[in-house]
C-alpha cells in the first residue's frame, strides 16, 4: 500500500508522505492501474500513440545515446550499484512536459534483479531501504513501495519539470540461476521496463516506456525529433 498518511509534506525513508485519505487511495488506485500496465506487454504497446514501437526506446546493442533534445516527453534514468546502489532519473522532455508518475519492472531483466529494502529477508543480503532525495526540489508526493524480494517499484512526483534530475537509493540484488549475489553489474540491467506520464504544457497526457540496456541505462527517445 502506499506509505503513510500524515501531514502534507513530512518526509519518511520511504518516501513523501500525502495528506487525507482519500488522496491516499485515489493515489493508490491511480498507481496501482499504472503499474498493472507494465505486466503485459501488449497493454504497454496500446498505451502507446500511433507509430510508437512498444519498447522504442531500447537502445541499440548497449551504446550509450547523446541527450539529444526532444519534441516531447522524454525520460532517462541510470542505475548505479553503490553503497547503496541509487538510480536518477532525468526528466529530458521539451519545454512544458513534466513527470508525474515512474514505474520500474525487473522481472525481466538479464541479471534477475529483485529489491532488497529489508535486512533478513529474501534479498541476498546487504540491505538498503528506500531513500528519496531530500535535496530535490521535486516532491515525491507517493510511492507503491517495492516489496523485499519484488520486482516492481512505482513513484509519483510534483514539480518535476524539463531538465531537471531526482535521486532516490535502495538495494538491488541479481538472483542468476548460479546463485544470488549483492553485487549487481551494468549487464544485470538489460531488460528492465520502466514506464512514465507526463503532463504536458497545455494540460494533455502522455506515456512513454524505456528498456535498460547493459550499460545500465534506459532512455524513451526524443519523440518526434527521431
Amino acid at each position: 500500500m502506499l506509505n503513510g498518511i500524515a501531514d502534507r509534506g513530512k518526509v519518511s525513508r520511504r518516501g513523501t508522505w500525502i495528506s487525507t485519505a482519500s488522496e491516499s487511495r485515489g493515489l493508490i488506485h491511480t498507481m496501482s492501474r499504472f503499474l498493472k500496465t507494465l505486466a503485459a506487454p501488449v497493454v504497454i504497446a496500446a498505451l502507446l500513440l500511433p507509430g510508437q514501437s512498444a519498447l522504442h526506446a531500447q537502445g541499440s546493442a548497449g551504446k550509450k545515446k547523446a541527450e539529444t533534445p526532444a519534441c516531447g516527453p522524454r525520460v532517462w534514468i541510470e542505475y548505479t550499484d553503490d553503497d547503496p546502489d541509487y538510480f536518477i532519473i532525468k526528466n529530458r522532455s521539451a519545454r512544458g512536459w513534466s513527470l508525474e508518475m515512474i514505474a520500474f519492472d525487473l522481472s525481466q531483466s538479464a541479471g534477475r534483479l529483485v529489491f532488497d529494502p529489508d535486512t533478513g529477508g529474501a534479498g541476498v543480503g546487504g540491505a538498503s531501504e528506500f531513500m528519496p532525495d531530500s535535496n530535490s526540489s521535486i516532491r515525491l508526493i507517493g510511492t507503491v513501495p517495492a516489496q523485499d524480494g519484488g520486482r516492481t517499484l512505482s513513484l509519483q512526483f510534483e514539480n518535476f519539470a524539463e531538465s531537471r534530475d531526482y535521486t532516490f537509493y535502495i538495494d538491488l540484488d541479481a538472483t542468476p540461476s548460479d546463485g544470488g549475489r549483492t553485487w549487481v553489474l551494468p549487464a544485470d540491467m538489460a531488460g528492465t521496463r520502466v514506464l512514465a506520464a507526463f503532463r504536458g504544457p497545455t494540460g494533455q497526457t502522455d506515456r512513454v516506456d524505456a528498456m535498460f540496456n547493459a550499460n545500465a541505462e534506459a532512455d524513451s527517445g526524443a519523440g518526434g525529433c527521431v
